[in-house]
């Protein structure tokens, strides 16, 4: 049926073959997520074993019909050419940077940089073609071309050109210019009947119908006829020039021996017979992944691999292929070694391809030998891993099906597991008799010293049981002692409180009586000191009840309505010397509540407006006490800030003022230097923080955060 095929596919006339050819193209594309490069694939070549490569914006792209593997050209920079040389080695050509790359029997690479073989002040940007001629070879760029003779390179200068080869001699292209060839590093004028500003001739092939002349392919003007023995160029009529001006043409082959294959700038893939008959073009309408191609691989199956702005693309067409000399063979492409933690060689993982075909191609069979019986059924798998090999000599085969059913000639890789020193049936039986033996004399010493060790634990635990008994019944009596003195000296504290506070506030009401019956001025002194010492006296009492307050009650937290605690101090301080001076300011809203102890939030606020008022400047146009409550969203805090106008405190002082019985030495330090202590000690309490800031002559800031999630312990009184 296929051998019909191919006599009815001869017979048919150009169009309808062309027509067949676009048809029935499969196409597969590669794009960066399968080979993990650059998009940009720029020149391929293939090597006489059927791997690709091509030149990607990260490096060379390496493909054996199973997986892509990046060779790096220093520091993965660009390459925009590659280049077969007769050897068997590859030149490369990238940006500002060209050399070539050897690589072993197992696919080891290894770059050499050429780029010192020619002044290195030159820059010349992308070697976008590389041409061999013998042992020479051709680095082309736009600013020179290089002349490599396998020992010292030569600076061309000839710029704004592209390079190709007519037999033995190296053809050159201007830019707005003509034909040249190089002679001894020279170049000569052939031919200039033809000067395209911004283009020149981009591919040259044989002419299929006379073997004695060339097809020359512009990018923008079309195709041209060559005469190599008389120098002559006229164009080539073709069925499409509008078409092949308008797309530009990149590169051109001789495909299946009788036509001519064009990828093209902008218009994809076409096909053109030996009269200039062109094909519908191939492009992202049937399957390309771009229009934009670049260089393009005819492999030894006659399939074309195109390079493009986007990735890689295959085209493969249903010919039969019987007929073709080359004949594929699989190839163990990696035997990957895996080690136990012994760093004994336990594992391997082979990989393979068959060069020529890609993989959606094939089908595989795989055996091991000494560990398996036969050829596995055929799998898509390009890779078998072997894990836990026991010691031993093995021989991995494998082979690939082909899409007409005959098999390749099987790949086999021999090797040898060792056998680990541990594994040794002498070395067993060794570890057995000293293992039993050990275990013995550990047995009896264990033995032995665990009965000693369980008497001398049963004494000791004995001593410490008496030892505990005794502690606690001492624990028990110091308990009991302290919780009588505890409420001893509660009582005594809050007895002594009230009964001090009451003859205190009929002292001062005698006292404001005295001042009423108009005292001279010698008893209004006497009186006016007797007052400030009843109430410095009656602040240390009530100072004294705060701490008791706050030292033995527990912290009960409820809504407390800021506003009414404020209210309800400015009421308790209304008779407070010079108060109807200072402007109260208060920054919240009055229905503003907290979470937190209402009579300990209230010490702590008494406290502090009472110093503002205490330490404010009263010779000022403006005493002020400013209260403000912040509530940060989402982050369950209170932020109240008692700023005032005042006295300010000295930066000497400032770390001092919380601590127990401070007080600065200063005219205005009348009091007992608890209230501040007390202030520390229940915002504590309360599970929150206090700090200060102040500036001297100018006021102060005190700055309280209430923490609402926090949950605050407090050892009761009893």
């Amino acid at each position: 049926m296929r051998r019909l095929y191919i006599l009815i596919y001869t017979l048919l006339s150009a169009s309808n073959v062309f027509a067949q050819v676009q048809d029935s193209v499969y196409i597969k594309n590669f794009s960066t997520g399968d080979y993990k490069a650059a998009s940009i694939n720029y020149s391929g070549i293939m090597d006489e074993n059927g791997l690709l490569y091509f030149a990607n914006e990260n490096g060379i792209l390496e493909y054996d019909g199973s997986e892509w593997e990046i060779i790096p050209i220093i520091n993965f920079s660009a390459t925009y050419s590659i280049k077969i040389s007769d050897a068997g080695r590859f030149y490369i050509g990238g940006q500002n940077e060209f050399g070539y790359i050897d690589h072993d029997s197992l696919n080891n690479y290894k770059y050499t940089s050429l780029r010192n073989i020619v002044p290195e002040d030159h820059e010349f940007g992308p070697f976008w073609q590389i041409e061999t001629l013998g042992e020479n070879v051709y680095f082309s760029s736009y600013e020179g071309l290089v002349h490599y003779d396998g020992e010292k390179g030569t600076l061309i200068d000839v710029k704004n050109s592209s390079i190709f080869t007519m037999g033995n001699e190296l053809i050159i292209s201007k830019l707005n210019d003509g034909l040249y060839t190089l002679k001894n590093d020279s170049i000569q004028l052939i031919n200039d009947d033809y000067k395209w500003e911004n283009d020149n001739i981009y591919s040259v092939v044989p002419d299929l119908k006379n073997e004695s002349q060339y097809l020359l392919f512009s990018s923008e003007n079309g195709i041209y006829s060559f005469d190599p023995s008389t120098n002559k160029m006229q164009p080539f009529a073709t069925s499409n020039d509008d078409f092949v001006k308008k797309k530009g043409i990149y590169q051109a082959q001789i495909w299946r021996d009788s036509l001519y294959a064009i990828a093209t700038w902008t218009g994809g893939f076409i096909l053109m017979d030996q009269e200039g008959t062109l094909s519908k073009p191939i492009d992202k309408s049937k399957g390309l992944q771009s229009d934009a191609l670049r260089d393009f691989i005819i492999d030894k199956r006659g399939n074309v691999w195109a390079g493009s702005t986007a990735g890689i693309s295959y085209l493969k067409w249903p010919f039969d292929d019987t007929h073709i000399s080359f004949k594929p063979k699989t190839i163990i492409t990696k035997a990957a070694p895996r080690r136990d933690p012994n760093n004994v060689l336990r594992s391997l993982e082979f990989h393979f391809a068959t060069p020529g075909y890609d993989k959606s191609d094939l089908l595989y069979s795989y055996y091991l030998k000494g560990f398996e019986k036969d050829y596995c059924d055929w799998t898509t798998d390009i890779k078998k891993e072997y894990t836990n090999l026991d010691g031993g000599t093995y021989d991995f085969y494998v082979k690939a099906k082909k899409p007409d059913g005959t098999e390749t000639l099987a790949a086999s890789y021999p090797f040898t597991i060792p056998t680990p020193w541990y594994q040794n049936k002498l070395f067993y039986l060794a570890l057995f008799l000293a293992l039993g033996s050990s275990f013995y004399y550990v047995y009896k010493y264990r033995t032995k010293r665990l009965k000693m060790l369980n008497k001398r634990l049963e004494k000791i635990i004995n001593n410490r049981t008496e030892e505990l008994i005794f502690q606690k019944e001492q624990l028990r009596d110091a308990n009991e002692e302290l919780i009588v003195a505890n409420t001893e000296l509660d009582n005594f504290v809050y007895r002594s409180s009230h009964d001090l506070v009451a003859p205190l506030k009929s002292l001062k009401g005698l006292i404001n009586l005295a001042k009423i019956e108009a005292p001279d001025n010698r008893q209004e002194e006497y009186l006016s000191l007797m007052g400030k010492s009843v109430a410095k006296l009656e602040e240390f009492i009530k100072s004294i009840m705060e701490y008791s307050i706050n030292s033995k009650r527990e912290v009960l937290k409820k809504e407390v309505q800021i506003d009414g605690i404020i209210e309800g101090i400015r009421q308790d301080l209304k008779y407070y010397s010079n108060i109807e001076k200072i402007t109260f300011i208060k920054n919240f809203e009055k229905s503003l509540v907290v979470m937190s102890d209402e009579s300990r939030l209230k010490i702590v606020l008494s406290n502090l407006i009472t110093n503002c008022i205490k330490y404010h400047n009263y010779n000022q146009e403006s005493p002020k006490i400013e209260i403000t409550v912040k509530q940060p969203e989402a982050k369950n805090i209170t932020i109240i800030e008692v700023t005032d106008n005042g006295v300010g405190i000295d930066d000497e002082h400032v770390d001092k003022i919380f601590d127990m019985f401070f007080r600065a030495s200063s005219d205005k330090s009348e009091g007992s230097g608890l209230g501040l202590y007390i202030v520390k000690d229940t915002v504590g309490k309360l599970g929150g923080q206090i700090a200060v800031s102040s500036v001297l002559g100018k006021g102060t800031t005190f700055t309280l955060k209430l923490f609402e999630s926090v949950t605050v312990m407090s050892l009761s009184s009893d």
